[in-house]
């Protein structure tokens, strides 16, 4: 089974291939990198995302993920290219570091929300959207999220934030569109920080404020143990979403050269 991808720019240009986050599609990245010039764009829907939802259960984690980013750099005849991604698609980027150093040239890390462990706690709202429809179905799962402690403590302080998760419900809901939410939860895209100190790629790691879904700590953690990296703060994602994109856009095109 192939993925559902988007490209965008000249064929002939370098390559940057980003990868959504968990929940979101290629819409997401299509929308933040609008502004990118100069490179050949190609953003993937991973399984259970946007229009890649004719996928098992058992597809669900970060290294298969990272193995049928490899499946489609082969059908588009692309030995290496420059890889980044947001949340999710950092993991999945220091996945193809580790297990396919060969195939990447530099990385971009935006907004990172995994390290070495299973289950973020800053995600577990996510998860239990997608545990909860399962169980209970839309309804119920809206009604739960709603009475949820941590949510409405966000709601309170981060409006914001507490939309974006409630989107999750404005979602296409299927069987593999919901599961992934809580099964690359459960996963993690390396098991030691050891491993990113023999990643010798240039990285970007990109982070903003008042994201509670992506802590500024998860970033400067990667940017600790990976031996070339630069670490910058962009305007924050949900209360200036213009400055955001535009400095975005101009920070990778001025990384990627």
């Amino acid at each position: 089974m192939s993925l559902s991808y988007h490209t965008s720019g000249n064929a002939t240009a370098p390559s940057l291939l980003f990868l959504h986050g968990l929940g979101a599609g290629s819409g997401q990245i299509i929308s933040g990198l609008r502004h990118l010039t100069g490179h050949y764009l190609i953003t993937p829907d991973m399984p259970g995302h946007g229009e890649s939802l004719d996928f098992a259960p058992d597809i669900l984690t970060f290294d298969k993920f990272a193995d049928l980013i490899i499946e489609l750099m082969d059908t588009l005849g692309i030995e290496s290219s420059n890889i980044g991604g947001l949340s999710m698609g950092s993991g999945i980027t220091l996945n193809l570091a580790l297990r396919y150093p060969e195939r990447v040239k530099k990385i971009i890390l935006l907004r990172p929300s995994w390290l070495n462990e299973k289950k973020p706690p800053h995600l577990k709202l996510v998860a239990y959207v997608g545990q909860w429809i399962e169980k209970y179905g839309v309804e119920s799962a809206k009604e739960r999220l709603s009475k949820d402690v941590d949510f409405r403590k966000i709601q309170i302080e981060n409006k914001p934030v507490a939309d974006s998760i409630e989107a999750l419900f404005k979602r296409p809901l299927t069987g593999i569109s919901t599961t992934v939410l809580y099964k690359m939860w459960q996963d993690r895209p390396f098991s030691d920080f050891a491993q990113l100190t023999a990643i010798p790629n240039q990285a970007l790691i990109m982070t903003t404020s008042r994201d509670e879904l992506h802590p500024e700590s998860t970033a400067s953690t990667i940017a600790s143990y990976l031996p070339s990296s630069t670490v910058l703060e962009l305007p924050p994602r949900y209360y200036e979403p213009k400055e955001y994109s535009k400095l975005l856009c101009h920070q990778v095109s001025d990384f990627l050269g």
